[in-house]
């Protein structure tokens, strides 16, 4: 229990130190995931290959692929802030749940988040409704996530209208595949 706790524990001080780049892609690349930088076209997938002893200002995370890895919502504490951040994807993160959503908003305030995805998460209704202040989104996968089925269907078609009220540039992929609305 305490390594986990060390492991989603947030260094205050470090961040304030380093600001959130560095801290977030280490947090990603220990929950093997992976990353890129600005200016780099090359995913970095090893904590390791990592510059750790170092810091730079250049250090500017643009892109995470966190897909079938196990971050948890506690853990998202460590994605605020991300002012460079263009796509973001955590499918089938099955410890990803609603409280993880709000971490998001921080990092999009910026304009810069394009792509999100979090297809097959246990996000619910709710959480989905945080989603909608994302403006700058272009594509939202929430596909297959067990929260959203079809037993609730009339939520869903709420939550559905809202969030292409609310993000009327964004592809939305709700279930099987399909894009529900297409603007770009």
């Amino acid at each position: 229990k305490q390594w986990y706790q060390r492991r989603v524990r947030v260094d205050e001080q470090r961040l304030k130190y380093l600001g959130a780049d560095k801290p977030s892609a280490e947090w990603i690349l220990l929950n093997k995931g992976r990353v890129k930088m600005a200016g780099s076209n090359t995913w970095i997938t090893s904590f390791w290959d990592f510059p750790q002893h170092e810091y730079s200002e250049s250090f500017k995370l643009t892109h995470i692929q966190a897909d079938d890895t196990e971050v948890t919502s506690v853990g998202f504490r460590h994605i605020k802030n991300l002012p460079y951040i263009k796509s973001a994807s955590f499918a089938n993160c099955r410890y990803m749940d609603d409280s993880a959503l709000p971490n998001l908003l921080t990092s999009s305030e910026s304009g810069q988040l394009k792509y999100l995805n979090l297809r097959n998460t246990p996000i619910t209704h709710n959480g989905v409704y945080h989603l909608a202040e994302l403006k700058s989104l272009k594509f939202l996968d929430i596909s297959e996530c067990r929260m959203l089925s079809d037993s609730q269907q009339t939520k869903a078609m709420t939550m559905l209208e809202f969030l292409k009220e609310n993000l009327p540039q964004c592809s939305i992929l709700l279930k099987d595949s399909r894009v529900i609305r297409e603007n770009l």
